[in-house]
């Protein structure tokens, strides 16, 4: 058996303290991931607020059915995300495919695969500045980790600096700053991607 991520054993114990029935400790589940789930499913629906708010609860619902079956090899936002995507799946089979949401489902292996690769590369200024593709932006950044999607947010919404977003994360400056440039990549290339599909881009 593969041995969990030491970074993950604090989530692994999280699990243990709901799976005991501790009452703070479920707080603390849905107050850190409700809403970095929320805005997952949002762009993958069609910004349907009341639909993406069903899926999301029907999301921690059967994860919190499941949680014994979190194993820690991978951050529990990714675990509830892949949750969300099967809730997503099943919805989609009911209605017919529909711009940005649909992209975001045929392409999330690809996304996936970048995210795995993500190594140093600048963001293109361009992204961030043309208002027409602003969907493609927040459909992007739904994709994101929570410390990608923080870090992005705080540098080019909030003009905070590289030691500010550390504070924020919880890092060290140099530690935010690694954030920071595999956040832009990852940006970059998932931007890229559905933008490619989309055919916004040549």
């Amino acid at each position: 058996m593969v041995e969990p991520n030491q970074d993950y054993l604090a989530e692994l114990q999280l699990r243990d303290r709901i799976l005991a029935g501790n009452r703070e400790a479920a707080d603390q589940f849905f107050n850190r991931h409700l809403d970095t789930l929320y805005e997952f499913v949002h762009y993958r629906v069609g910004a349907d607020r009341a639909l993406a708010e069903d899926l999301v609860q029907d999301t921690m619902l059967e994860a919190v059915r499941s949680l014994e079956r979190f194993d820690g090899r991978s951050t529990l936002h990714t675990w509830l995300c892949g949750i969300a995507k099967n809730k997503i799946r099943e919805w989609r089979k009911k209605r017919r495919p529909v711009l940005v949401e649909d992209l975001l489902d045929e392409t999330d292996e690809q996304i996936d695969s970048i995210l795995e690769e993500v190594d140093r590369e600048p963001l293109p200024e361009w992204i961030l500045e043309r208002r027409e593709t602003r969907e493609l932006v927040g459909a992007t950044l739904s994709s994101l980790p929570p410390d990608y999607r923080s870090a992005l947010v705080a540098k080019y919404v909030d003009g905070q600096s590289v030691s500010e977003i550390g504070r924020e994360l919880g890092r060290g400056e140099k530690a935010a700053e690694s954030v920071l440039t595999r956040a832009r990549l990852a940006f970059s290339r998932v931007f890229q991607l559905l933008s490619k599909e989309r055919g916004e881009l040549s």
